[in-house]
């Protein structure tokens, strides 16, 4: 169980002789509330519209700009970055290539001492500065105590880094800010997707797409191109943050739902394939996912189940059906006295791969 502070409030009165602890103590009070509020109210991240958000600039070389701007980290601290640092990457001591993380997290320290020449134990630090460390990490930084402000994908022998061409896809060695998370406020702002998490999500629904479309060549029906709309959407979902954590499993009952469709669809239009055992084993692999779902899996389990569903659909695809013989009805013999005769066809006894009946005939003439 967490010990919460005890929160006393200075109360002055005449004749109070205040000492240096009194007002440790008060400033203590109003700093421990903030940070109360801030832990339990907001989720940690960048401030959105402050400064210049503490962006990362390119500026010569290795060398990078920190723009001006705010934070808040899991601990209620504020991060506060008041004017642009400038700081450089060092290769050498780097293993290339890599991706390395920009992060910001709080740090204060005294400042401003003042020396009583004459009554040195009554010397000390006037102020505390609230100075935030700016530092190149290895590993990809937990948003918590440390901030991640950009990545960068090194290669080796990189002499300079650079802006992105296109943000939206940062090269090699060029500045990645797609990754920042944003500080919300708790109720307004849903627990979001982490960054493994949207590629974990985005991998899954990129197999699904490729291996349901690898089915519709072979035996296409209507639903299994429902099923690749539906899984882009929920990669879409994932990668621009309108993914609430808590809703991954509501988004995967629906893919389920048509992938479950496909499955009948295909039963009705290639009849051959209900007994194949790859067709089996896709309906076997989408009654677990609906049976996961039932039973409220964890988000691991769910998109284990849904791979299996998606390569399940790649192999159902392999699978070789060879159509029967059509068998056009009983023989029929026209005796005609003349070069051309006009005949009436029975066609109701005659029959084709999948229950179809054949309607229209080729003549060959003989003499």
């Amino acid at each position: 169980m967490t010990n919460l502070p005890e929160f006393k409030r200075m109360n002055f009165f005449t004749g109070f002789f205040t000492t240096a602890n009194d007002w440790e103590d008060g400033q203590a009070y109003f700093v421990e509330k903030r940070k109360l509020h801030n832990r339990r109210l907001h989720t940690p991240g960048v401030l959105h519209g402050e400064g210049e958000e503490l962006k990362i600039q390119a500026t010569v070389g290795l060398k990078y700009q920190v723009l001006p701007g705010a934070a808040l980290d899991a601990n209620g601290n504020e991060i506060y970055l008041g004017s642009s640092r400038e700081l450089g990457l060092v290769p050498d001591e780097l293993s290339l290539p890599r991706v390395v993380y920009i992060a910001v997290s709080y740090h204060e320290e005294d400042s401003d001492y003042a020396e009583n020449v004459d009554a040195k134990e009554y010397s000390g630090f006037t102020r505390v500065a609230e100075i935030p460390r700016i530092e190149v990490k290895t590993t990809q930084p937990d948003n918590e105590t440390w901030i991640e402000l950009a990545r960068i994908d090194l290669q080796a022998g990189v002499e300079g880094i650079s802006n992105p061409a296109d943000p939206s896809h940062p090269g090699p060695n060029e500045i990645d800010r797609r990754h920042v998370v944003w500080a919300g406020s708790v109720g307004i702002a849903e627990p979001g997707l982490s960054t493994a998490d949207v590629g974990e999500i985005g991998q899954h629904m990129t197999d699904t797409r490729r291996d349901f479309a690898a089915l519709g060549l072979r035996f296409p029906v209507i639903s299994i191109v429902d099923v690749r709309h539906a899984a882009l959407t929920i990669d879409m979902l994932a990668r621009s943050d309108s993914l609430p954590f808590d809703r991954v499993p509501d988004v995967l009952a629906v893919l389920a739902a048509v992938e479950g469709d496909v499955g009948q669809e295909l039963g009705l239009a290639y009849p051959a394939l209900v007994t194949k055992s790859e067709f089996i084993a896709y309906q076997t692999a989408v009654d677990a996912l609906h049976e996961a779902l039932r039973e409220g899996g964890e988000h691991q389990v769910l998109l284990t189940r849904q791979a299996a569903v998606a390569e399940a659909a790649r192999e159902l695809s392999e699978v070789v059906v060879r159509a029967p013989v059509a068998d056009a009805g009983e023989s029929s013999t026209i005796n005609t006295t003349g070069s051309e005769a006009t005949v009436l066809l029975d066609g109701s006894k005659s029959q084709a791969f999948g229950d179809h009946v054949i309607a229209t005939y080729r003549w060959d003439k003989r003499s």
